[in-house]
């Protein structure tokens, strides 16, 4: 598409929005990978937590509770995983494939970026060296034509004759004129304007890969946070019937039972203890 403004002035805004982009990427990549750690260290917690919820449980002894315990341990830690798989260290699965593609936009779309508006630049200040040895190569040539008019009419004075037809700063200009535009300055003129052309082609290129992969950094993010809490949902869901059905009456009853388990198991120990203490006086007796 034809552009309205200089090459100089969209380069300038080129610039200045990869700088804003690139600042960005590095951002992201900074908090992303804060976000990917916190997962981590999560996850650790959880399987922590997972195992001593375990460890309590063995401890109850209503075995129905003591089986509800183990489950939400097992889950708790599944949970952990899912975490570490969607979001945590699982290599491709895992955060370090939200990283890497920041890398990727980094090296696909900003560094070669970065390294065509550095070319550019380079570019123009060689032309700029170009064009200032040409105006230097004018300047001398118009000031040795003016100096040699001023010298001819100085000499033409003293001798009485007519002085030249061509005033010094006439002269000076004729000079300048005549000096020819070097190749070298050609050449770097030829060089950058492809240089500018290779920056408006990489202009539209490049606002729309660069979106097009924060598109994808974002919904990949998205996407693992919902399947990380979706499978998560997944193993917790079923815990709710399972607690839910623990029998509170039931474990009760079954503490009742145990007591007067208990109180029987203590009245049979008196009993024998009684009936032991009885033989034990009617040997004495007999003795």
């Amino acid at each position: 598409m034809p552009f309205q403004t200089s090459a100089e002035e969209r380069t300038q805004t080129f610039q200045s929005n990869l700088s804003i982009y690139e600042q960005t990427v590095k951002n992201l990549k900074t908090e992303m990978t804060a976000h990917v750690k916190g997962h981590i260290t999560s996850a650790a917690r959880n399987k922590v937590f997972g195992d001593k919820l375990g460890t309590i449980g063995r401890r109850e002894h209503f075995e129905q509770l003591k089986t509800v315990f183990a489950s939400v341990s097992k889950v708790v830690q599944g949970v952990a995983e899912a975490r570490l798989e969607f979001l945590g260290d699982g290599a491709s699965q895992g955060g370090a494939a939200l990283l890497s593609r920041l890398d990727s936009t980094k090296a696909g779309v900003v560094d070669p970026t970065k390294r065509l508006l550095a070319d550019r630049a380079s570019k123009v200040k060689a032309v700029d060296k170009e064009v200032k040895a040409f105006e230097a190569a004018k300047s001398k040539a118009g000031k040795s034509a003016a100096a040699a008019i001023t010298k001819q009419a100085k000499a033409a004075a003293k001798q009485g004759v007519d002085p030249p037809t061509t005033t010094p700063s006439a002269a000076s200009l004729s000079a300048q004129s005549s000096v020819h535009m070097p190749e070298s300055l050609l050449d770097a003129r030829d060089a950058l304007r492809h240089t500018d052309s290779l920056v408006d082609d990489t202009l539209g290129r490049y606002e729309e890969e660069r979106v097009v992969d924060v598109q994808l950094f974002l919904e990949d993010f998205v996407r693992r946070e919902m399947a990380w809490h979706a499978r998560a949902l997944e193993l917790l869901t079923p815990l709710v019937g399972e607690v839910r059905g623990v029998d509170a009456k039931g474990a009760m009853e079954d503490f009742f039972k145990k007591v007067e388990e208990v109180e029987e198991t203590e009245k049979d120990a008196m009993l024998a203890e009684a009936e032991k203490k009885k033989r034990e006086s009617m040997a004495e007796g007999e003795g």
